[in-house]
């Protein structure tokens, strides 16, 4: 009998990583970080209850570090199977464990030498040494459509909309004549928004059904992104302010930069300076115009029939690509716009710019989503007066923002749209009531 074991993500909404067993034979679906408390990233130095020197495969469902941001620790501790995975997700996986390897290394060193960790002698839970044995696993499975992992599993992908690459994945396990179907909906997208197509639902008979549930108790914040982020941005350049946006490297800081260059080309706000201070951002960027299989229609049109169209460039554009162009935005006394990693103020160049900019009136910050229980952004958000970076205590005046509208994962009626397009509900083969297994937390949560 086919079985499956969750070795991270129940009860939290990080950390993926979903275990199948048939005909002797292991799959390892998503392999993620946990986030947020103390307690939750405790849990990635833990050994998984499982040896991974057992497990033959491991499949991905897209590229955010909740969901792929363990498998460093996974070769480290003996898998040497493939790491299957769509070309965009893929690529996506390769930017993301770099630069999660570099900001370990480099947020371990300077625990280090200021000596404000609560360890004695602080680590990284792994550097970037450790990445390319990493890639050299990753196997390209196609984008939709069927695939054979081996004899036992097959596996039909369908676009989740979340972020670029992101699939839904339909798991037929055959065992001793038999065949078990196991839909895991990844991290499911919104319907209508920039860029990206619709999510997909599978058009499987699904035996069990494993969805993610990050907002299945409430509903996004109401309104027009684009109208909302016109008014942020008027009132903050009226008072002669700046904006940072602390946003996701992938998916996040491309929506910002569509809705930024609509507003601009409409005369809704002014042109002033956006500075993208993640080299990352730049690479995902471009990632996002090179996959255009995951462009819906308004995006392709907007792009022109020769490709040559920008939606996402905005008019007065920098990159601070490296340390001291991300320096330099200091010096900028007039108003401006920067966006910069990490989207949960966790870690990365953003951590500068807000201990620069949180204590002017004059400000704003604006979350563009879910922030995590016992992240600063969380911390922000319910109105903490500082905030601890790099050891400094940093005084809170700017206006803090939350932008539900730009969260990446579908709300309580999208999830609903989402499940009732199911042929069927789940379980019709299998006689245990406990069909549906859910990714939940009590809080919710928004990792990317």
């Amino acid at each position: 009998m086919a079985k499956l074991t969750f070795l991270g993500a129940a009860g939290s909404v990080t950390g993926s990583k979903y275990l199948v067993e048939a005909a002797g034979k292991r799959l390892l679906v998503d392999c993620g970080l946990f986030q947020g408390t103390s307690e939750l990233k405790a849990r990635n130095w833990k050994p998984l209850p499982v040896d991974p020197k057992t497990f033959d495969y491991v499949m991905l469902t897209h590229a955010h570090l909740d969901h792929t941001g363990w498998l460093p620790v996974l070769v480290k501790s003996g898998y040497r199977g493939p790491i299957f995975a769509n070309p965009a997700t893929i690529e996506l996986t390769t930017i993301l464990l770099k630069d999660s390897a570099h900001l370990q290394q480099e947020d371990a060193l300077h625990a280090q030498t200021h000596k404000y960790s609560h360890h004695e002698d602080p680590q990284a839970l792994y550097v970037p040494e450790d990445v390319d044995p990493v890639l050299k696993l990753l196997k390209p499975m196609p984008r939709s459509g069927g695939f054979d992992i081996s004899p036992e599993f097959h596996v039909v992908s369908y676009d989740a909309g979340h972020i670029l690459g992101s699939s839904s994945l339909e798991l037929t396990i055959i065992e001793g004549g038999k065949k078990i179907v196991v839909v895991f909906s990844g991290d499911i997208g919104r319907y209508d928004q920039v860029i990206l197509k619709d999510p997909a639902t599978p058009s499987s008979n699904a035996d069990v059904l494993i969805c993610e549930s990050t907002y299945g108790d409430r509903e996004h914040e109401a309104g027009d992104p684009g109208e909302v982020l016109a008014q942020i941005v008027n009132r903050v350049v009226k008072r002669g302010g700046s904006i940072v946006i602390p946003a996701f490297a992938i998916g996040r800081t491309q929506s910002f930069m569509y809705y930024l260059k609509q507003l601009e080309d409409q005369q809704r706000i002014p042109r002033v300076p956006v500075y993208v201070d993640s080299p990352m951002a730049l690479s995902a960027t471009q990632l996002y115009v090179k996959h255009t299989e995951d462009h819906d229609l308004v995006f392709a049109q907007e792009e022109g029939s020769d490709g040559k169209g920008d939606p996402l460039n905005v008019h007065v554009f920098h990159l601070a690509s490296s340390v001291e162009d991300s320096k330099a935005i200091n010096n900028v006394k007039t108003p401006c716009i920067i966006i910069s990693a990490s989207g949960m103020i966790t870690g990365g160049r953003v951590l500068h710019h807000l201990a620069q900019r949180l204590p002017d009136a004059r400000n704003a910050v604006i979350l563009a989503g879910f922030q995590a229980e016992g992240t600063r952004g969380r911390a922000l958000q319910e109105g903490a007066k500082s905030v601890n970076i790099y050891g400094d205590v940093v005084p809170v005046g700017a206006e803090i923002v939350t932008m539900g509208q730009f969260s990446a994962h579908a709300g309580k009626s999208e999830l609903l749209r989402w499940l009732t397009a199911l042929p069927a509900p789940p379980g019709a083969n299998i006689p245990d009531p406990r069909r549906t297994a859910s990714r939940t937390s009590p809080a919710g949560g928004d990792t990317g």
